[in-house]
């Protein structure tokens, strides 16, 4: 059989140099076996905590635990209140405790008493300014005024009653009240007293 074997290079024994041919290339196929890429062209790895989340999971069991009980009580309330006539549950008797809360009553009725004590002395005091008196001495103003004055305090508005028929002359209240005032001091004259030079000043 070493004599079909044909070497490539002239040797002395063609069965021997088969036998090292054979090793060089099993020896050649298990480097090529072994020999790693250049180029890692295999996929990359998979870690199983990046696609199966569990603490997401763990989140997620507790929700719908939590939701489940929640139903649960809710379920149990509404089955309650169907078997009974159902009762308030709005009462809070909780009791709000402050460490400060006398102080602050104290100070509140301090600020009020002394609110009551200002009030009383602002209506037992009496006013400064007398209106009774200013009004008295408007009036005597209004005298000295027309004293002084060359015309009569109301001269405009006879002008336009006499211009425009249709205005309305009102005489204002103090000549009015000094005016009926002069007629009861005055003693009663008879309508015959008055001479013509009167009446003719009047219609002048």
């Amino acid at each position: 059989m070493h004599r079909s074997y044909n070497s490539y290079n002239p040797v002395a024994s063609k069965l021997l140099q088969k036998r090292w041919d054979e090793n060089r290339f099993d020896k050649h196929r298990r480097h090529v076996d072994i020999a790693r890429p250049e180029i890692d062209s295999s996929p990359p790895v998979t870690f199983m905590h990046l696609h199966l989340k569990l603490k997401k999971l763990q989140l997620e069991e507790e929700r719908l635990a939590t939701i489940e009980r929640d139903n649960r009580i809710l379920l149990e309330k509404m089955s309650n209140t169907m078997r009974t006539k159902g009762q308030l549950d709005n009462k809070n008797d909780v009791v709000f405790k402050s460490l400060s809360r006398g102080r602050r009553e104290r100070e509140m009725l301090r600020i009020a008493k002394e609110n009551m004590n200002m009030l009383k002395r602002i209506h037992n005091k009496k006013p400064a300014i007398s209106t009774e008196k200013l009004d008295k001495d408007w009036k005597q103003t209004l005298k000295l005024m027309d004293n002084i004055s060359a015309f009569p305090e109301d001269w405009y508005k006879k002008e336009k009653s006499q211009s425009n028929p249709s205005f309305k002359y009102k005489k204002p209240l103090s000549k009015i009240s000094s005016s009926r005032q002069e007629k009861s001091d005055e003693p009663a004259t008879d309508s015959n007293d008055y001479d013509n030079d009167d009446f003719e000043n009047e219609d002048k």
